[in-house]
């Protein structure tokens, strides 16, 4: 049997049409002239990904974007079709090769004030990040473990919220229940 060799993909043509290495509906980070925006990842392979989500981007954009606990990958804008669209990798990434365990959700950079009311009390704070199922926020003072908090931020109120960790002015908590990905990106986008 004879081998063909392989090369790399010719990006001069429309490749939405060719099959790629894994197809996944998962939450991920685009960075767009240094905003963060919360997308759905739909396809990706080592040359580039398909994303779905209202953001401002164009044909041609560079951009970052990860997903889990990954690095950024820095990519270029092929093609925008309404709400879809696919990124070129600048440089070939083995989707593969930095599989982090135990796997944790991306990390969408969201800074807004924070209101933290738990046992009676309002602590004043500012959130660093949000994921679908939890969130850290910069707080001014020691925020008791034990309780279910109610955590407001941009007008949106997280009941029933529980402390998971600390670590100096940060505070990590859990939500009661996990955001889909169109309500994290309503919430980050739209800030």
């Amino acid at each position: 049997m004879e081998r063909i060799p392989q090369s790399a993909p010719d990006f001069d043509q429309d490749r939405r049409r060719v099959d790629r290495a894994i197809r996944t509906f998962r939450a991920a980070c685009i960075e767009i002239d240094g905003k963060a925006f919360t997308v759905t990842m739909k396809d990706f392979s080592r040359h580039g990904c398909g994303f779905d989500g209202k953001v401002p981007i164009s044909r041609g954009d560079t951009v970052r974007y990860r997903w889990g606990n990954r690095p950024f990958v820095v990519a270029n804008v092929m093609w925008v079709d309404g709400a879809r669209f696919g990124l070129e990798n600048e440089r070939p990434y083995d989707p593969g090769s930095e599989r982090g365990f135990p796997y944790r959700a991306v990390r969408i950079p969201f800074e807004q004030e924070a209101a933290i009311y738990i046992a009676g009390r309002s602590i004043e704070g500012s959130a660093i990040n949000i994921a679908q199922k939890g969130l850290c926020v910069s707080v001014t003072e020691r925020v008791p473990p034990g309780n279910l908090s109610t955590i407001e931020i941009g007008g949106k109120v997280f009941e029933n919220t529980t402390l998971r960790w600390t670590k100096g002015a940060q505070a990590g908590f859990a939500l009661n229940k996990p955001m889909s990905i169109p309500d994290l990106a309503k919430f980050t986008n739209d800030a």
